[in-house]
């Protein structure tokens, strides 16, 4: 091997010489004199010939040469085709080696020729080039240099052995196919449509007979395909094919495990509406661990309503793994409620069994709960006593912040109380209800603030007192009347007796002191309030004056008493109520027979507070007022002063 000297004049140029030289019974010199000179730049067609020959020589070494050389030319198509038919085995499976080595999938057509090849040589190189290729194809189409016409034609000749006999050794390619198909999944799934029965059919035994090989991968992908009547036959044969899979329904496992999350979960729910996953839940006790675990996946994708019964059951296999999946996707089920089955999880040894039971009261439980896992407060395990501790304050939380406005002022704190204690951030953790854009949500927030100390609280009532929002305002403004000194307090909201909206300057005036302050402008501020259109600015002005010792305004408070407008008497009537004027409790007697129920609400209140024992007996009959305001307030006035409790409806 690269040898120099010259070439006898006999051997230049001569192709008939030379190749009568390599191989007739001149020695191993010139046979490699011979090599040297057709190794040289510019070889001809037969030249080129005469090196592939040369791959059938019985020297290791001259082979090894003819490699290199081939290895860097440019071997004419027509050549390696016509030499493909070579009677030298060695030749075929050289030639086999070059066409996969151009990297163009369009020579799969030829290279499945190997495939019937009577040397197995021949035909092992033919598979090893068939994947060198598709591999190669895989790179290509990676960075976007693989033409689709490429892609049909390897597709149409691996198609092609469907119509040949099982037994036929071209048979063999369909292998092939499997690994080809990702490289054009809607051409593969078009040209399988257009198969026949005893084409498809075959087809769908190849996909079982190579499912260690990687086809059940290709199959399940199909299912991601827009055409019904495609998916309509493939999932047909798939139910057939897992439901007698036994131990092999892992590979069908596997094969879903592969695909990335968003194919995922759409194949997910095609299996569940053909029914498929049904036959998965089947074959659960034949899965391995790890497999079993996608079947999990699997239904956590499409939801545990459907699958309840078979998620239930899950519970009781003795597979912690399962236990915990199980509970995590009855906990994300939007519409499922709690399933008292979990409560036997309460007391497992497991501890993640345990922890993951926890996770799923802390979605489902309410208040009922927290009674029912106290007692793992008492755990020596510290991720159970964190996980309880969280659950329970969740659960309370949740309850808090969903029935807020049903709960009573004194309920409410006591709840308070309670999340404060378990968790002292907690108010940090809700300032989120502050910057939520509903009005609902910012008011809930500053009635929770009742619980948090005044220094912490009062810049927040001060930050939202600032509200765009004429409610928040409002309710901001109440919460700074927490602050005892009247001073503080008058000079924090006098900007808000002229607030545009009548309701926060109604709570200004509410939040001044019972009795006559000293500041002369507070005075002279409600005493302007009483001017006010708004009905409850007047009412509370005209209040806190009479507690004040101004009794001319009684004067507007009877004017008000005299009118026909039923918001302006109820108005009247709740300042009546809320003050020592006994010579004005008639008028309250007066107003409770009116036919405008929130008239006698306000006169059944009234008397409530300032009645004598007889008029607070005689409110009896209200206990069935058609209209339920006066029902309610019936009730608390007898059972406030009378101790009398009646139920109403």
């Amino acid at each position: 091997m690269g040898r120099k000297e010259k070439l006898p004049f006999a051997l230049t140029g001569k192709p008939d010489r030379i190749s009568q030289t390599m191989f007739g019974k001149y020695g191993e010199e010139k046979r490699w004199e011979a090599l040297d000179a057709i190794s040289m730049p510019g070889q001809s067609y037969w030249q080129k010939r005469l090196l592939l020959w040369t791959l059938a020589n019985e020297n290791i070494e001259m082979r090894e040469r003819s490699w290199e050389i081939l290895d860097n030319l440019q071997i004419e198509y027509d050549l390696l085709i016509n030499e493909l038919s070579c009677p030298m085995w060695q030749v075929r499976l050289g030639v086999i080696r070059l066409l996969a080595k151009s990297g163009r999938l369009d020579t799969i057509r030829l290279l499945i020729a190997g495939i019937e090849d009577y040397h197995p040589n021949v035909v092992d190189e033919t598979k090893r080039s068939l994947v060198r290729l598709i591999d190669n194809a895989k790179i290509r189409k990676l960075n976007g240099e693989l033409p689709r016409d490429e892609a049909q034609d390897a597709l149409n000749a691996l198609y092609q052995p469907l119509y040949t006999s099982k037994r036929s050794a071209r048979f063999q390619a369909i292998q092939f196919l499997f690994k080809v198909a990702p490289l054009d999944e809607d051409l593969f799934w078009e040209m399988y449509i257009h198969l026949d029965l005893p084409q498809y059919t075959v087809l769908h035994e190849e996909f079982i007979r190579y499912q260690k090989e990687g086809s059940l991968e290709v199959l399940y992908r199909g299912l991601m395909q827009k055409d019904e009547a495609l998916k309509e036959r493939l999932t047909n044969f798939l139910a057939v094919a897992v439901r007698n899979s036994g131990d092999n329904v892992n590979y069908h496992l596997n094969a879903l495990r592969k695909m990335e999350r968003s194919e995922f979960v759409s194949v997910a729910h095609v299996l569940q509406h053909y029914r498929i996953l049904v036959e998965f839940q089947g074959l659960i006790k034949h899965m391995n661990p790890a497999e079993r675990i996608i079947l999990f996946d699997l239904l956590e994708a499409v939801g545990a309503e459907q699958n309840l019964s078979f998620l239930l059951r899950c519970l009781q296999l003795d597979d912690s793994r399962i236990r915990i999946r199980v509970l995590k996707i009855l906990g994300e089920s939007q519409t499922l409620g709690l399933r008292t089955e979990v409560y036997e999880f309460l007391t497992d040894s497991d501890e993640q069994v345990l922890l993951a039971t926890l996770r799923y009261l802390q979605k489902k439980g309410d208040l009922s709960i927290v009674e029912k896992i106290s007692h793992l407060t008492r755990s020596k395990k510290k991720k159970v006593k964190q996980g309880v501790n969280s659950t329970m304050f969740k659960i309370t939380r949740d309850h808090l912040l969903q029935d807020f406005n049903n709960l009573s002022p004194l309920r409410r704190m006591k709840i308070l109380t309670m999340l404060k204690k378990m968790k002292p951030k907690f108010f940090e953790e809700i300032i989120y209800l502050s910057e939520s854009p509903e009005e609902s949500d910012r008011i809930k927030y500053l009635k929770i603030l009742e619980a948090e100390t005044l220094k912490k609280a009062v810049p927040e009532y001060r930050r939202l007192s600032q509200d765009p929002n004429a409610k928040v305002r409002a309710q901001a403004i109440m919460g700074l009347g927490r602050i005892n000194d009247t001073e503080i307090l008058f000079k924090m909201i006098k900007p808000f007796f002229k607030d545009p909206d009548g309701r926060v300057r109604a709570n200004s005036v509410e939040l001044m002191p019972e009795a006559r302050p000293a500041n002369e402008e507070i005075i002279r501020m409600v005493k302007n309030a009483v001017q006010s259109d708004t009905l409850r600015e007047k009412a509370n002005a005209i209040s806190k004056l009479l507690k004040w010792d101004y009794p001319e305004y009684e004067k507007p408070l009877i004017e008000m008493l005299n009118s026909d407008d039923e918001w302006i008497k109820s108005s009247a009537l709740w300042v009546v109520g809320e003050n020592n004027l006994p010579h004005l409790v008639g008028r309250l007697r007066e107003a409770a027979n009116d036919g405008r129920s929130h008239v006698r609400e306000m006169a059944v209140r009234g008397i409530g507070k300032r009645g004598t024992e007889e008029d607070l007996r005689a409110l009896m009959p209200y206990l069935q007022d058609p209209d339920r305001n006066v029902r309610v307030a019936a009730q608390k006035a007898l059972r406030a002063r009378l101790q009398l409790s009646f139920e109403i409806a």
